[in-house]
């Protein structure tokens, strides 16, 4: 049977989700400052050398999580938004995929290592993914009427957005010790009095 050989850029693509992946698993084994970018390479079975082909730090690998976040709002999350009709459904369900995303699809673990000042993914610009499904969903409520319309909807996006990472950022600092999702839903909405027009 004939194999089928890989372009490079598949290759590279193969490349650089085995270092992600392995970089995930090490972090079930053991503690994030105690992994070592030769642990990542040595476990993935390929050169420091290939490493920096991909990324500049450890760091950088576990930030290759937003792009995967972003395709997963962008594919799932904006899928099941279409089974709702209500703006603020599609808000609340949206906040409550965040929460799940980042308690249940991602670990623990992870989120702490995303959760911290040096991190500048937070405020990412993209066409598509998180960010830009958050403002549409504003964007529709507010062409609606149902939300305010004295700010943008990327200002009021923004302003949600980094209410909801405190919530998290708390759930981070006490261990994950309390339901994720069932907080987020509670901290929306005691937010939607500030969103929702007059």
């Amino acid at each position: 049977m004939e194999e089928t050989k890989l372009t490079r850029k598949e290759q590279a693509a193969e490349t650089k989700q085995l270092l992600f992946d392995t970089a995930l698993k090490l972090l079930d084994e053991k503690e994030f400052d105690k992994i070592t970018i030769r642990d990542i390479v040595a476990a993935a079975g390929v050169s420091i050398g290939t490493f920096y082909n991909y990324y500049n730090t450890k760091l950088d690998v576990y930030y290759e999580t937003y792009i995967i976040a972003d395709e997963y709002f962008e594919t799932v999350v904006k899928k099941d938004l279409a089974e709702y009709t209500e703006p603020v459904e599609k808000l609340l369900h949206f906040f409550d995929a965040y929460a799940r995303y980042s308690s249940e699809v991602t670990s623990l673990d992870l989120t702490r290592i995303l959760y911290n000042s040096a991190n500048k993914c937070f405020d990412r610009s993209s066409d598509t993914g998180m960010h830009p499904l958050l403002t549409s969903i504003l964007e529709e409520g507010m062409e609606q009427g149902v939300f305010r319309t004295e700010k943008t909807a990327l200002w009021l996006g923004q302003f949600l957005m980094i209410s909801v990472r405190g919530q998290v950022y708390h759930w981070c600092t006490n261990d994950g010790s309390y339901n994720l999702r069932q907080a987020v839903a509670e901290h929306i909405r005691m937010l939607l009095p500030i969103v929702l027009a007059d």
